[in-house]
């Protein structure tokens, strides 16, 4: 079987979150695990060439393409790289993909005012080069998010043979613009319905997708079905619940081999499941990097994020002043909300015995804080899968999350006396509140207390298998139940 994905990023040559990491796993889980002939068609950003020599990544020169989207035709190249089992397809475009800032946008929280022509390209390249990545048709065209969405449009609109599956990896952005971009994407105005296109006046790219998929997915069953309900649905809960043909949720994956405590360069030691010696030594090393003072007694509650109002980071400045009470300490990684920003700032120097912070991203960082916490923080509001929780189980970290979403899906919280016979993964709680939170926080630095509990809490973690395996196969069966 043929599969072609398009999306808009891919680990590590070009990536702004969760997305590209997916992109990176899913594919090769599909060719190395059930062999598929799986393709990757993605923008070839400034920087990414360097990123590939970098890597080892031999890039070909790449066959001309003219792409044509609505009135505009751009000049491109399809260059090809093979990773692993998988061939990937960036799409050589300067005018619209070698540009400074980040991948959609020149900083911040601004977007480029052509993303839907740049992305419509990059479907239109996907229908035009993507048998040259899978070795013929394919059999399934494999859209992701927004940005990927034009390529099911186009393949509905042109009647493309493939069977068509879009996921949802967070519907919260929908790629919304005037409905004037029909005609400057050369889309069908017949198409510009409320079954359809359409969203309020306006044209919707992730609507359009999705009403051409033959089938739909979410990154964890609970976000398929939140997104059902007013609150998570984004205006589109009446849509997915009517139009939409089939709705699976198959909870994302990660790269066990490039997240393993056991051999990661960029831990001062190394530890296993099976000998945890290193991870007290990481622990060590971490509270003295970040300037925390190491008491064994006192759990050290990581936290890695962007800064946002849907990461519920707030909630944790908003207990800063319980930590001395709990008898916890917070390491926090990231970066966003100037407001956030300055109040974590602000938190580390009048809390400077029990939260230290460090603005930015910092990739060596965040592997070290996996690595060195006792507990790992999600508190998401809302969290269609996240993969947060599942790095810091891998390495040891004990998470306490919101229970909504991925973080549901993989967290599982069966009481304290379960949990410390290693028959849990972590520590969930229910309402997204302050109080919510500090006692979720307050229960699981308890139990890590407990020498016997803690024990518990890691066996079960870190034995939690989050491969790509099984979320591979899930796809395989899907994929197999849309052909003929």
């Amino acid at each position: 079987m043929r599969v072609l994905h398009v999306a808009s990023e891919v680990a590590p040559f070009a990536q702004t979150g969760g997305l590209a990491d997916v992109l990176a796993g899913l594919p090769a889980a599909l060719a190395d695990s059930h062999g598929l002939a799986a393709g990757v068609v993605v923008p070839l950003y400034r920087g990414v060439l360097a990123r590939l020599a970098a890597a080892g990544v031999a890039l070909s020169a790449g066959e001309p393409l003219a792409l044509a989207v609505g009135p505009h035709t751009f000049p491109a190249r399809l260059r090809v790289a093979q990773v692993g089992r998988v061939r990937y397809g960036f799409v050589d475009c300067a005018h619209l993909y070698d540009r400074p800032g980040t991948l959609y946008g020149p900083g911040g929280p601004l977007e480029f005012s052509d993303n839907h022509v740049r992305f419509a390209a990059l479907g239109r390249a996907a229908l035009l080069a993507g048998p040259a990545l899978v070795g013929g048709v394919p059999d399934v065209l494999h859209a992701h998010d927004w940005q990927g969405a034009p390529a099911a449009i186009y393949a509905r609109a042109l009647r493309a043979p493939a069977a068509v599956v879009v996921t949802i990896h967070n519907l919260a952005f929908r790629g919304i613009y005037g409905k004037e971009a029909m005609d400057e994407l050369g889309l069908p105005w017949s198409m510009f319905t409320a079954n359809q296109l359409e969203f309020y006046d306006q044209l919707c790219l992730l609507k359009g997708g999705l009403a051409c998929a033959d089938a739909v997915t979410t990154v964890s069953p609970s976000y398929a079905r939140e997104i059902l309900t007013p609150e998570r649905g984004e205006a589109l809960d009446g849509f997915l619940r009517w139009e939409i043909k089939r709705l699976v949720g198959i909870t994302n994956g990660i790269d066990t081999i490039e997240w393993d405590p056991a051999v990661d360069p960029a831990l001062p030691a190394r530890f296993s499941r099976d000998d945890l010696a290193g991870k007290a030594a990481c622990r060590t090393a971490l509270l003295r990097e970040i300037g925390l003072p190491d008491d064994p007694y006192t759990p050290v509650i990581g936290v890695i994020a962007r800064l946002a109002d849907q990461k519920g980071l707030d909630l944790v400045a908003d207990i800063a002043s319980d930590l001395h009470r709990i008898g916890a300490r917070l390491v926090l990684l990231g970066s966003g909300d100037p407001d956030l920003e300055a109040r974590f700032r602000w938190l580390a120097e009048v809390f400077r015995d029990h939260v230290a912070v460090r603005i930015g991203f910092d990739h060596a960082l965040s592997r070290r804080i996996y690595a060195g916490s006792d507990l790992f923080c999600m508190p998401s509001r809302f969290e269609p899968c996240g993969l947060g929780q599942m790095y810091a189980m891998r390495y040891g970290s004990i998470p306490v999350v919101h229970a909504v979403g991925g973080l549901r899906d993989t967290v599982r919280d069966p009481g304290d006396a379960e949990l410390a016979l290693g028959r849990g993964t972590g520590v969930r709680f229910e309402e997204p509140t302050a109080a919510a939170l500090a006692g979720a926080i307050d229960r699981a630095a308890r139990l890590w207390r407990e020498p016997r509990a803690r024990a518990g809490l890691r066996r079960g973690a870190m034995g939690r298998d989050s491969s790509w395996s099984a979320s591979a196969s899930q796809y395989v069966q899907l994929y197999k139940s849309l052909r003929p």
